[in-house]
């Protein structure tokens, strides 16, 4: 378990991960902040409260792709190797893109507080403005390997491509 401290290829573990999350944290800080303090503002009308389920839905999906995704990326980390099946075979960035697309999202519907929608969208544009850094180490590390994934699976929308 401590080779995931070290670094594989010349990268750690979290790779560009900081400087998204640095990104989006201030958004999702001022989301909470909004939803407590101010719940009026925060607050979906309660006409979509049959949201709720599909946020409930949402959330499930999105943990167990994010915890899927930890898990290999834990696994694969410490071998040097890279993933590119199960949550990695969806989408490049599943850690992301659960976060992106089901937990935030889940999160907005089930408390029904649209704020939640907010740093979910700093989250895209902080995977989209940082990774590409990412991209390059992976294409040097893993050469043809990796040239070969980016032309099947997208960064962060599951099953855009073909």
């Amino acid at each position: 378990m401590l080779n995931i401290f070290k670094k594989q290829h010349d990268m750690t573990i979290i790779g560009q991960g900081g400087k998204i999350i640095l990104f989006m944290l201030p958004a999702l800080i001022a989301a909470i902040l909004v939803h407590l303090l101010l719940p009026r503002v925060a607050a979906l009308p309660q006409s979509l409260s049959f949201l709720k389920s599909i946020g409930y839905a949402l959330l499930f999906l999105g943990v167990a792709l994010w915890g899927t995704a930890i898990v290999q990326l834990l696994t694969g980390f410490s071998k040097g190797k890279l993933v590119t099946s199960g949550a990695y075979g969806i989408v490049r960035n599943p850690i992301y893109s659960s976060v992106t697309f089901f937990i935030l999202p889940g999160v907005a519907l089930v408390t029904l507080a649209w704020v939640y929608f907010v740093p979910a969208i700093f989250l895209y544009v902080g995977v989209l403005l940082f990774i590409g850094v990412e991209e390059k180490q992976l294409t040097q590390a893993f050469g043809q390997e990796y040239a070969d994934y980016l032309e099947r699976v997208d960064r962060l929308v599951p099953f855009k491509k073909p």
